[in-house]
Protein backbone atom coordinates (compact mmCIF):
# COMPACT_ATOMS: atom_id res chain seq x y z
CA UNK A 1 0.00 0.00 0.00
CA UNK A 2 2.65 2.59 0.89
CA UNK A 3 4.86 1.94 -2.08
CA UNK A 4 1.52 2.61 -4.49
CA UNK A 5 1.37 5.49 -2.43
CA UNK A 6 5.01 6.78 -2.70
CA UNK A 7 4.56 5.86 -6.67
CA UNK A 8 1.70 8.24 -6.85
CA UNK A 9 2.97 10.67 -5.49
CA UNK A 10 6.26 10.70 -7.49
CA UNK A 11 4.63 10.43 -10.78
CA UNK A 12 2.31 13.05 -9.80
CA UNK A 13 5.00 15.41 -9.27
CA UNK A 14 7.47 14.62 -12.08
CA UNK A 15 4.27 15.59 -14.00
CA UNK A 16 3.96 18.37 -12.65
CA UNK A 17 7.51 19.50 -12.93
CA UNK A 18 6.95 18.49 -17.09
CA UNK A 19 4.28 20.53 -17.52
CA UNK A 20 5.73 23.78 -15.71
CA UNK A 21 8.65 23.57 -18.10
CA UNK A 22 7.74 22.86 -21.45
CA UNK A 23 8.07 25.99 -24.16
CA UNK A 24 4.76 24.37 -25.66
CA UNK A 25 2.70 25.37 -22.36
CA UNK A 26 4.23 28.75 -22.48
CA UNK A 27 3.76 30.02 -26.32
CA UNK A 28 7.52 30.50 -26.37
CA UNK A 29 7.39 28.04 -29.56
CA UNK A 30 10.16 28.95 -32.77
CA UNK A 31 8.04 30.67 -35.49
CA UNK A 32 10.07 28.20 -38.24
CA UNK A 33 9.11 25.27 -36.49
CA UNK A 34 7.30 22.65 -39.18
CA UNK A 35 8.56 24.44 -42.14
CA UNK A 36 10.57 21.42 -42.84
CA UNK A 37 7.42 19.21 -42.62
CA UNK A 38 5.89 22.26 -45.47
CA UNK A 39 8.86 22.01 -47.80
CA UNK A 40 8.91 18.49 -47.91
CA UNK A 41 5.25 18.12 -48.53
CA UNK A 42 5.53 20.86 -51.00
CA UNK A 43 8.16 18.78 -52.28
CA UNK A 44 6.52 15.79 -53.11
CA UNK A 45 3.04 17.40 -54.51
CA UNK A 46 4.62 19.25 -57.12
CA UNK A 47 4.06 17.42 -60.79
CA UNK A 48 6.80 15.92 -62.89
CA UNK A 49 8.06 17.38 -66.20
CA UNK A 50 7.35 15.83 -69.24
CA UNK A 51 11.06 14.75 -68.94
CA UNK A 52 10.97 13.13 -65.92
CA UNK A 53 8.01 10.96 -66.30
CA UNK A 54 9.66 10.17 -69.86
CA UNK A 55 13.11 8.25 -67.43
CA UNK A 56 10.50 6.93 -64.64
CA UNK A 57 7.98 4.74 -66.25
CA UNK A 58 9.38 1.35 -67.47
CA UNK A 59 6.58 -0.30 -69.50
CA UNK A 60 5.62 -3.70 -68.81
CA UNK A 61 7.50 -6.21 -71.89
CA UNK A 62 4.34 -8.52 -72.57
CA UNK A 63 6.45 -11.38 -74.45
CA UNK A 64 8.70 -11.28 -70.99
CA UNK A 65 5.36 -11.71 -69.31
CA UNK A 66 4.10 -14.33 -71.69
CA UNK A 67 7.34 -16.08 -71.12
CA UNK A 68 7.34 -16.21 -67.39
CA UNK A 69 3.63 -17.52 -67.13
CA UNK A 70 4.49 -20.35 -69.71
CA UNK A 71 7.54 -21.73 -67.40
CA UNK A 72 5.96 -20.91 -64.40
CA UNK A 73 2.70 -23.67 -66.20
CA UNK A 74 5.19 -26.08 -67.46
CA UNK A 75 7.62 -25.86 -63.75
CA UNK A 76 10.86 -24.66 -65.43
CA UNK A 77 10.93 -22.10 -63.23
CA UNK A 78 14.63 -21.85 -61.12
CA UNK A 79 14.68 -22.79 -57.53
CA UNK A 80 16.49 -19.41 -55.69
CA UNK A 81 20.07 -20.44 -54.90
CA UNK A 82 20.27 -19.99 -50.97
CA UNK A 83 22.73 -17.40 -49.91
CA UNK A 84 25.39 -19.94 -48.21
CA UNK A 85 25.33 -22.60 -51.04
CA UNK A 86 28.42 -21.83 -52.42
CA UNK A 87 30.31 -23.71 -48.92
CA UNK A 88 32.55 -20.47 -48.23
Amino acid sequence: MRLTLYTSILAFGLLAGCSTTSPALKGDLDTHLGQAVHHNVAAMAIAPSVAQKNNTYIPADPARAALARKHYREDKVEAPVPVNASGE
